[in-house]
């Protein structure tokens, strides 16, 4: 992957910004970690945006990572399968749908043929409503199976959203012989997109490196959510599956970014 990075490539990346909403900052950024004690940083809650990114190959076509945000699911929560347990939490009435996927994807004249999750919270596929229900799902591995508390009452309204969809297909990861992440997967099999395994957020969490014109763009997911996170070295906070390895991915990724500057870096949730 490093070897080929920096060569400009075909795959043309599109940001997309699909929702605004807020969160805690205790969730998204560790208040605890020293860094974030030092420069007096208090909870409060946070703007954030959701992104979907529209990835198309010359070849293979076009895809996106992550869902962002369907008015359905916004306007119509319990009627595309939110519980009221998470219709209450989620301060949904604060998610303001800027672009929906779909019609994002479709105003810019392509056919969609799969969607790359970097993990699959809520938040990241609250945009399947408007996914037709035979485009293949790809996630990590153990990503769809992964329990943990939290997650308990977003199960139902996650297998609601995959049902009568294909099987989520997982990537298939090979070590990095040098030991700088958890795993390195040739997306398409030409060197032009890269998922890189960076588990913490979740247990199967990835990232991605694509090969653009304009030299290498990096999509963190919820490796970290905030752009002082980023700045400052700091991961996520209680929105986090395990803390140790959420922290070591971060700091990867941001080697990674250091080791190629012309590097474009897009984090989770904000600019």
């Amino acid at each position: 992957m490093e070897a080929l990075i920096d060569k400009p490539g075909p795959i043309e990346v599109e940001t997309i910004l699909s929702a605004n909403w807020v969160a805690p900052l205790s969730g998204l950024l560790n208040l605890k970690h020293p860094v974030a004690v030092k420069a007096g940083i208090r909870d409060r809650e946070e703007p954030i945006e959701i992104y979907t990114h529209l990835l198309r190959h010359p070849s293979h076509g076009a895809f996106m990572v992550d869902t962002g945000v369907s008015k359905r699911f916004v306007q119509d929560p319990k009627g595309v399968g939110v519980g009221l347990v998470i219709r209450n939490f989620a301060k949904l009435d604060r998610m303001k749908v800027r672009n929906e996927p779909l019609s994002a994807v479709q105003s810019k004249g392509v056919e969609l043929k799969g969607v790359l999750m970097t993990h699959l919270h809520f938040d990241h596929i609250s945009g399947m409503p408007d996914i037709p229900t035979d485009i293949p799902f790809y996630t990590g591995m153990g990503e769809a199976n992964t329990r943990q508390l939290q997650n308990l009452f977003f199960q139902g309204m996650e297998n609601r959203l995959f049902e009568g969809r294909p099987a989520i297909r997982e990537f298939q990861f090979t070590k990095d012989p040098n030991d700088r992440f958890d795993g390195v997967v040739d997306v398409f099999g030409d060197g032009t997109l890269f998922s890189i395994l960076t588990p913490g957020h979740t247990a199967g969490h990835v990232s991605f490196v694509a090969r653009t014109p304009e030299g290498p763009v990096l999509l963190t997911g919820d490796a970290c959510h905030t752009r002082w996170g980023w700045d400052h070295g700091v991961e996520p906070g209680t929105y986090t599956y395990d803390r140790a390895k959420e922290r070591k991915s971060l700091l990867a990724l941001k080697a990674l970014s250091e080791r190629h500057p012309n590097m474009i870096v897009r984090l989770g949730h904000q600019p």
